[in-house]
């Protein structure tokens, strides 16, 4: 009997662990929409290139270019009606990777997911060919290239959000 227990102990500890990272989506409400043919959006597909979305004032939100250079735009009146936007927990990196996948647009969440806190957006390298972002609290580093893996320091990947895209209208959500 206690062979038997032991036993149950170990598949049950094995099954939470497993599941522990399960899904690469988070379950923070997000829902952003942009048309990727005009300029800075179309940025996001260029491979290796990356976007950054966050929510600013009211009606506003504020977008981080694949330079870093940083814009406030103002959200149409027909979308704020419609509720269109949500910004995950601490905003949107949205871009192509350039190492994995097929080629297709990823959207990671701008927060780590080891910090979980909306203040600990991670900080995107710019100026390096190859996409780091690191969080500045804990120093966990990730390569957006790769899926968002942790490349230094011990975390899950970023998190990941659903996205649409019909060519030029895209959708992130989850």
């Amino acid at each position: 009997m206690k062979r038997f227990s032991h036993l149950i102990i170990v598949l049950l500890t094995t099954f939470m662990v497993a599941c522990e990272y399960d899904s690469p989506y988070s379950n923070y409400p997000v829902r952003f929409v942009f048309d990727s043919t005009i300029h800075p959006y179309n940025q996001a597909r260029s491979f290796g290139e990356f976007i950054c979305i966050r929510k600013g004032n009211p009606g506003q939100y504020k977008l981080t270019d694949a330079l870093g250079n940083t814009q406030t735009v103002n959200i149409p009146e027909i979308h704020l009606q419609q509720g269109l936007f949500h910004y995950g927990l601490g905003g949107l990196i949205i871009g192509t990777p350039s190492t994995y996948g097929d080629g297709t647009m990823t959207a990671y969440d701008w927060a780590c997911p080891k910090c979980d806190k909306a203040r600990h957006r991670v900080e995107i390298d710019y100026k390096s060919a190859f996409k780091y972002a690191t969080c500045p609290n804990c120093g966990v580093k990730f390569d957006l290239n790769s899926g968002g893996i942790p490349v230094e320091g011990e975390s899950r990947p970023l998190w990941r959000y659903r996205i649409f895209d019909n060519g030029y209208e895209v959708i992130v959500q989850n």
